[in-house]
Order: structure tokens, then sequence, then C-alpha cells
């Protein structure tokens, strides 16, 4: 068991046996959101030759891979990546496992009741629905997640949490039309962000692993850390969110 210095407090320690990476690992070209520009970077200096190595990032848009929202992505006036207190980007949570959802289904008021004695004031819920194992350039993959509708957002604001986390693209679902795919959404995922992020509800989107962290199990306990790049002035950062188990 290792034990480091809590975050959250100079007189605690946080204690745990394992540490569970929740993040994909980021590559060009990636799977991203269908209608934004994917990732670009390359090496512009090399050891070989400039006796030192140096990679160029020429395109990266802030919702990249596993990535946090802030208010400001739907809110006029709300805050930015770094306008909001570190203390918003960890904390103890529960991670709930929804993974026999179908393709394209709205994750309901009733599904996250069943849960609600781990869905706790001021700390941070993730949701498992196993789309992490799809990452790919399918249809399933790019529009069909499950996801938050209106009524589980404003459920989960109720319960004053911190965060909420989800393994597909988005917490709400897709409502964008490409010649590849319609609309899948029943209910408005502007809303569901709306909802959420009025609240100063974090959000977290396109974790991995997560059933590395349940273990089995159809819930588990944890202390999650999703901390952003400290951007200026952006409404989203890529993150390296990591799971603590105790």
């Amino acid at each position: 068991m290792s034990k480091r210095p809590s975050p959250h407090s100079s007189g605690r320690t946080l204690r745990f046996r394992k540490l569970v990476d929740l993040s994909h690992p980021l590559y060009p070209g990636m799977p991203g959101w269908p209608t934004q520009p994917s990732l670009r970077y390359e090496m512009i200096k090399t050891v070989a030759r400039d006796t030192y190595a140096l990679t160029l990032i020429s395109q990266m848009v802030t919702h990249t891979g596993t990535h946090i929202d802030t208010p400001a992505h739907f809110l006029p006036a709300g805050k930015m990546v770094d306008q909001l207190p570190l203390e918003s980007y960890y904390g103890e949570g529960t991670l709930i496992d929804l993974s026999k959802k179908r393709a394209a289904a709205e994750i309901t008021k009733d599904d996250l009741e069943k849960h609600e004695r781990d869905i706790r004031k001021g700390e941070v819920l993730l949701i498992r629905t196993g789309w992490d194992k799809k990452l790919g350039m399918t249809p399933e993959f790019l529009f069909e997640w499950p996801y938050l509708g209106v009524e589980s957002a404003q459920y989960l604001v109720s319960r004053k949490i911190k965060a909420v986390g989800t393994d597909g693209l988005s917490v709400g679902g897709w409502n964008e039309t490409v010649p590849a795919h319609p609309a899948s959404a029943k209910s408005s995922p502007t809303e569901t962000h709306k909802i959420l992020l009025s609240a100063n509800i974090v959000i977290i989107e396109v974790l991995a692993n997560l059933d590395q962290v349940l273990e089995g199990r159809d819930s588990a306990r944890a202390f999650f850390l999703f901390a952003p790049l400290n951007f200026v002035n952006a409404e989203g950062s890529p993150t390296r969110a990591v799971a603590f188990l105790q």
C-alpha cells in the first residue's frame, strides 16, 4: 500500500493500493468528435540530427481524447479552465456500471436512482458504458454511445455532485447530422451540458479502463484526479485522468 500527501488536506494522507490510468493514449488521427479536426503532431527535431528531440503539435482541439468540459463550453459567462479552483478537478467518488445499456440508449433518472446512495454531495460520479472498448473509426463508437438525458442531468444537479464523467464521446448524445449518420439522441445534448455546467459540475468525457476500477463489481469507490492543462481562456482541456483505488 502506498501513502502520499493528500491534495485536499495537509492533515490527511491519501492511501491507495493501485493506480488506474483512465485516459486514452493520444496519437495523430485518433477517433474524436466527427465534425471536429483530429489531432496532428510531428517530430521536428531529432537527437540524431539536432542533438535533441522536439515535437510540434500543429492541430489539437481542447476536447481531444480524454478531456474535461468547464462551464464556458456552453455558457457565455461560464468559467474557463483557469477560473475554476483546482479542487474542482479531483475528489472522492463512485464509479457505476451501466454497461448493459444498448447503443444510443438514454441513461435515465431511474438508472441513476438505483445507485442513489453512491451519488453523494460534493463528490465525483463516473459512469461506465463500455464504450472505451469500442474506440475506433466506427459508427458505433462515433455516433451511438449511451448518454445522459435532460432529466438525468437535472437529477445529478439535485444531488449536488462536483463532477460527472463517462467513457463515451460525450455526456450528451449525438444530435448532429452528417452524411454517414443521422442524429440519434432523443433528448438535447446541449441542454444536458447546460444543466450540468450551470451548476459548475465539471464534465469528463472519453474515459478509459473503467472496468479496472470496478474489478467485477457494479460500483466502486475511489479517489479520482482529472486535472486539465492550465490553459488561459479555454473551455476545456485534455486530461491524464487517474483513479486511486483505496
